[in-house]
This record gives C-alpha cells, sequence and structure tokens, in this order.
C-alpha cells in the first residue's frame, strides 16, 4: 500500500515541506544573484550552518559565512545559478537531505570573462522556527568552462565499464 494511502495527511505533509525546502534552495541561488550575503545567510543557512569546501574544510556560522560569500561573489559583475533535478528525502520531521543540479553563469567584474560551472549540492537542512534552512552544504563539480582549478571536489561518478558490450540492434 502507498504512503498516500496509508497516511494522506502524511503525504500531504511532504508534499508542502517539499516545496517549503524547494523554496530554501532557490532562495540561495536568488540571493547569490543578488550579491546579497546578508539574505544568503538569513535566509538559506542555520544560524550553525556550514558549506563545505571540500572534503576537509567548511566554512561555519552566519558571521563566517557573510565574510565567505561577500569575498566569493566580489569579483563577479554578474551571476545566474540555475537550480534543477531537486531530490529531497525526510530523515525526521524537521530534518532533511536534498540533492540538486546546479549550473551557475558567472560574468568576472575585472575582465568580462565569462565562467560556467556544472556541479551538484548536496544539503542538510533543518526546520526552525523561521523555516527549512541549510545545516550544511557540500558543492561537487561536474565541470567548468573559463574557471581555472575551481576549488571543489569533483561530483561523485561510477567508472566507466571497461569494453562495454555493444545491444543487438533489430530492424522493427
Amino acid at each position: 500500500m502507498s504512503t498516500v494511502m496509508a497516511n494522506p495527511a502524511r503525504a500531504l505533509w511532504e508534499v508542502v515541506q517539499r516545496q517549503l525546502i524547494t523554496e530554501t534552495l532557490q532562495d540561495y541561488c536568488h540571493f547569490v544573484d543578488r550579491n546579497d550575503p546578508a539574505g544568503i545567510v538569513e535566509h538559506v543557512f542555520c544560524t550553525d550552518g556550514a558549506f563545505e569546501l571540500g572534503a576537509r574544510h567548511a566554512v561555519i556560522g552566519h558571521e563566517q559565512l557573510m565574510l565567505m560569500f561577500a569575498k566569493t561573489l566580489a569579483p563577479f559583475a554578474m551571476t545566474s545559478h540555475h537550480l534543477s533535478h531537486v531530490r529531497i528525502r525526510f530523515s525526521g520531521d524537521d530534518s532533511a537531505d536534498s540533492t540538486a543540479y546546479v549550473y551557475a553563469w558567472h560574468v568576472a567584474a575585472a575582465d568580462g570573462k565569462r565562467i560556467d560551472l556544472w556541479g551538484r549540492y548536496r544539503d542538510r537542512l533543518r526546520l526552525t522556527p523561521v523555516g527549512w534552512r541549510i545545516a550544511s552544504r557540500r558543492l561537487t563539480v561536474a565541470g567548468s568552462d573559463g574557471w581555472d582549478d575551481p576549488p571543489f571536489d569533483l561530483s561523485e561518478r561510477l567508472p566507466n565499464p571497461v569494453n562495454p558490450p555493444s545491444p543487438r540492434i533489430t530492424r522493427c
């Protein structure tokens, strides 16, 4: 029996919470593209929230996050972040994990150079008195164009098979 049939109230709760979480993820893009570090930390991150920089380093807490976003956004004259493929899994009534794909377009302020980045956000979220907030975020990168040596780990991908067989193709 599906969750909807077994517990329709819970199913409705999850639909509403998924929308609210998605809006929090979209708020990140909105405030980044506005160049608004204060808005990012206030509306998106928990007060003790963390942004992981690779597997061994993180920036933690509103004050430090605001400094990080001010520093990392300063070199750009314009940005445009696009979120897709949002997946949300609840680990409790007040906690969830999400993944989302991001395409981020940037224009460098110094020389107008275009920088593109394709990656994934892996987030842990907490339901706080002011709504869903990111407790921790990790950005991994599938690729970039125009950005020399981005400071992020590569997105997870299984290895390619060695000499995979070809399928049999038949005419219909």
